[in-house]
């Protein structure tokens, strides 16, 4: 959990083909507008990616937990480094670019939905089961 808004940020803008050509950098005056969106859009999206976190746990039963909310660039974000760097990315380039180009908008949410899912289907943890009712494997029992 070390992942901060500011390399979701970049890896966005690596997705959108917004980085400065000569530096490299996402920082730049092409992408100021986009940074002024991105942590209201990530609040947004963390609400959404926490259920398939390593990080979501319910501390009261019958209550459901809340997020952390994301305040700052630098801070290490609430979720799980592959959500942050395998799911948020897209989800964040998908909202940047709603209304400015749609197509690219759409295949950016299709993955964020395709990531998000895969996530969620992760496997869970193995674990014996107890036989309560002995004997009657491998055909031991006569009659009931």
């Amino acid at each position: 959990m070390s992942t901060t808004a500011q390399q979701v940020f970049e890896l966005a803008m690596s997705l959108m083909d917004e980085l400065n050509e000569s530096s490299g950098s996402a920082d730049t005056a092409d992408t100021k507008e986009y940074k002024n969106r991105t942590l209201a859009i990530l609040n947004v999206l963390r609400v959404e990616c926490w259920p398939a976190s390593d990080t979501y746990a319910v501390e009261e039963p019958g209550k459901r937990p809340i997020c952390p909310e994301i305040t700052g660039f630098t801070a290490a974000l609430p979720l799980d480094d592959g959500i942050c760097q395998g799911v948020l990315p897209y989800g964040l380039a998908a909202h940047l670019l709603l209304g400015e180009d749609d197509d690219k908008a759409s295949y950016f949410n299709q993955r964020y939905e395709e990531k998000l899912a895969q996530l969620r289907n992760t496997p869970a943890a193995w674990e014996d089961i107890t036989d309560l009712y002995g004997g009657i494997e491998y055909g031991q029992f006569v009659r009931w």
